[in-house]
């Protein structure tokens, strides 16, 4: 009898939503409009070079102010502390005669140093060799030498983790590196460098091998570098102590020398689009009972850096969080979604997919369990209950050059925000 009742209560819910003009998103708000804004090349791929994480952090804030979100305390900004490796200006790589092109024909290591003007004979060595390999003398001691390693001589992907543990390791303290691969390059942040270069190089694996790569590379490690959540609310339409809140991170891997910079359209330009489409929802129709609360993260790409400062200097108690949505990767859904942490929640998840089913906005939603892969984690370690959603599709532009704004179909995009407003009025 109880299931029956609840089920009618969640029926009558779901038809009501279904015809309500509150489940319609806001027409006057683009979103793809904040994604073109958010890619465009002035902030340089929201990183670190050129200021672009700090430049779209000033974007959001004057986003929220436009929207009518609040803010707390007077302020938008909550400023941290982080360490990162960048690659700023000289970024020129030769393998034999072909001039490289960063990004597309070649990344560095993210945690790679710098050497300026050097041409490095290739010590091509194998997958025993690399284990095996010990040197006691550091290569700026002696003629110019770089390991090279080509990965696709290794099958098994737990035997070439441990190879590029080693290669790491030599790079770390000993001399430059030349990883050569077939696969896709997918580049990310790192807070140390090494001593010596370390480059992944894109060839066919049956290229003939080269002799000699020549490197014009500069790191710059940027320490106690500034940056800033941007954080606000809605109040609730009754004065109320309790929130509901909507995360996305707005920083991305930045630039690599002078003219590469990655996107980073779906990752997560996409996420923080959906988060003003929300505030912008929320704004107009207040919920009854919980305040909103908005938080664009910088330092996901980093490590969860400014979620983790959140939850440990948090702006409103975390015990008043009823429930975390944080949205990442917004920009396909051909195939639906994946709800992580929905294995956790299963009564939250429930009441999702009922929703779901009623409403015929998604063509599925696929349960995950816990998770350190975006920002709703260290929520969830803290005790808050939290879900993270993000889109599946065709497109697997991730981490690379390609992940543009032409890339995204946005084909899930509207149908998913109706379906977190109709979930959010369920609390």
């Amino acid at each position: 009898m109880r299931n029956l009742k609840r089920s009618l209560s969640l029926a009558g819910l779901f038809l009501c939503l279904k015809g309500s003009v509150l489940c319609q998103p806001l027409q006057n708000f683009d979103a793809r409009k904040t994604v073109q804004q958010l890619t465009n090349q002035k902030y340089h791929g929201r990183g670190y070079v050129r200021n672009g994480c700090n430049r779209a952090g000033n974007y959001l804030q004057k986003s929220f102010k436009k929207i009518g979100i609040a803010s707390i305390a007077g302020a938008y900004k909550q400023p941290f502390l982080v360490d990162v490796n960048t690659f700023p200006n000289a970024c020129a790589i030769r393998y034999g005669e072909n001039q490289l092109t960063p990004g597309k024909d070649f990344i560095v290591h993210p945690k790679s140093g710098g050497m300026r003007d050097a041409t490095l004979t290739l010590k091509w060595l194998s997958a025993s060799e690399v284990l095996s390999y010990a040197r006691n003398t550091r290569v700026d001691q002696l003629p110019l030498e770089a390991i090279a390693f080509k990965t696709s001589e290794v099958k098994d992907k737990d035997s070439l983790k441990r190879i590029l543990r080693k290669l790491e390791q030599i790079a770390r303290e000993v001399q430059p590196v030349m990883e050569f691969t077939s696969e896709k390059l997918t580049w990310s942040v790192a807070d140390t460098c090494f001593d010596f270069p370390y480059l992944q190089i894109k060839i066919d694996p049956t290229m003939e091998l080269g002799k000699t790569v020549s490197i014009n590379l500069a790191n710059q490690m940027l320490s106690n570098y500034e940056v800033n959540n941007i954080v606000g609310v809605i109040p609730s339409l009754e004065k109320s102590e309790k929130y509901l809140a909507i995360t996305a991170h707005y920083d991305h891997l930045g630039g690599m020398g002078k003219n590469t910079y990655f996107p980073g359209a779906n990752d997560n330009a996409s996420g923080v689009a959906m988060l003003l489409s929300l505030g912008a929802y929320f704004h107009k129709y207040p919920l009854k009972n919980h305040n909103v609360l908005l938080i664009a993260f910088a330092g996901e790409e980093a490590g969860l850096l400014g979620s983790q400062f959140f939850t440990n200097h948090p702006r409103v108690p975390l015990a008043s969080l009823s429930f975390l949505l944080n949205v990442d990767i917004m920009g396909s859904g051909e195939e639906g979604i994946t709800v992580v942490n929905g294995a956790v929640h299963k009564d939250a998840f429930e009441r999702l997919t009922h929703l779901n089913d009623s409403l015929g906005m998604l063509p599925q939603i696929k349960v995950r369990g816990k998770a350190a892969n975006s920002d709703h984690y260290p929520f969830s370690e803290k005790g808050v209950p939290a879900f993270f959603f993000y889109t599946m599709g065709p497109n697997k532009h991730y981490h690379d050059i390609d992940d543009t704004y032409e890339a995204l179909s946005f084909a899930a995009f509207d149908n998913l925000q109706l379906l977190i407003q109709g979930f959010f009025k369920q609390f």
